[in-house]
């Protein structure tokens, strides 16, 4: 096993082993999330500074806060990397109360915002919030019943995107009917085409490389979930790397966690196991050098698509559980 791998995949289950004694019994989907958020920038987790982050959201968040729910524990994460986690948390909860005026209020606004506030400004937040309503909507136009809240984080990365709103609309519609040729479920496939739209290329090329990954894996032994799980794979099929070597390091971190506590027969299943995989995989490709390919529209955009790896599990989760509360 590459050492890079084994060094990503042992900092990824300490980190999930000590954020699980700072948040007991919660959702088994969230914890790996909550994990990679911080092995995504090679952090070892801090008890203490989980301990605190954690506090800060619960003393200011408002006792109803969707930021208290299933996005809890990655944004407890993601604070406790931040030189001043207080202030990190004030952008946070501006840019949530400004998501929630644009989309519903809900934990997919809360989720957006967090996502925003590593990708974004003070200045140029609300600019982008209103482009992913925009988007949105057209969005909602063209699949009025397949479009719903879970959308909203999704155009609100795909508002980073260079392109314009009728390029990202038009190269999504052309993913989407490819995608029907292989994949039946249409809301599944919604999510892969607004994925595959954050970057250059034709939609049969994307597509087609998508196809390419996902037949490799199967070919392998590994058969990847075709409905919220596939999200993650086009995540990773965008990046600018060959097909052999993709499937090779998500094979080589899926096997690897099969040898882990949670991923057993009480844990994680094995569909849900190869995504974790997959979104581990994301981080071992550096985001600068991929933004010089041709390949990507450019640096932000390809930000956005790894977050996505990170998106489409919690919103899964957020989808599946019945914990969420009013704000």
């Amino acid at each position: 096993m590459d050492e890079k791998v084994t060094a990503l995949c042992e900092n990824f289950i300490t980190n999930r082993d000590t954020i699980k004694k700072v948040f007991k019994g919660e959702s088994l989907y969230i914890y790996p999330v909550a994990a990679n958020a911080l092995t995504s920038h090679g952090v070892t987790a801090d008890i203490e500074k989980l301990k605190e982050s954690k506090k800060i959201i619960k003393k200011n968040a408002g006792a109803l806060s969707y930021l208290k729910g299933n996005v809890l524990m990655p944004f407890a994460a993601n604070l406790s990397m931040k030189e001043d986690p207080k202030a990190h948390f004030d952008k946070v909860l501006k840019i949530y109360n400004y998501a929630k005026k644009k989309f519903n209020r809900s934990e997919y606004s809360a989720l957006l915002a967090i996502m925003l506030a590593d990708l974004t400004n003070e200045a140029s937040f609300e600019a982008v919030l209103d482009r992913g309503k925009d988007i949105y909507d057209l969005m909602k136009n063209e699949h009025p019943f397949l479009t719903n809240e879970n959308d909203s984080v999704l155009a609100g990365l795909m508002a980073l995107s260079e392109k314009s709103n009728t390029e990202l609309i038009d190269d999504m519609e052309k993913c989407f009917d490819l995608l029907k040729i292989k994949y039946s479920n249409k809301s599944s496939i919604q999510s892969v085409s607004h994925v595959l739209s954050l970057t250059q290329g034709s939609a049969h090329e994307k597509v087609e490389k998508l196809n390419d990954l996902y037949d490799s894996l199967r070919d392998a032994g590994k058969k990847y979930g075709v409905y919220t799980e596939l999200s993650t794979l086009a995540a990773v099929s965008i990046l600018d790397s060959d097909i052999d070597k993709m499937r090779d390091t998500i094979i080589e971190i899926d096997d690897f966690l099969s040898k882990q506590k949670g991923y057993g027969l009480l844990g994680l299943d094995k569909k849900t196991r190869l995504m974790n995989a997959t979104m581990l995989s994301t981080n071992l490709y550096d985001t600068a050098q991929i933004a010089q390919s041709t390949f990507t529209a450019s640096a932000i955009a390809i930000a956005a698509a790894q977050s996505l790896a990170v998106c489409v599990i919690i919103t899964s989760a957020i989808a599946t559980n019945t914990m969420a509360s009013a704000t």
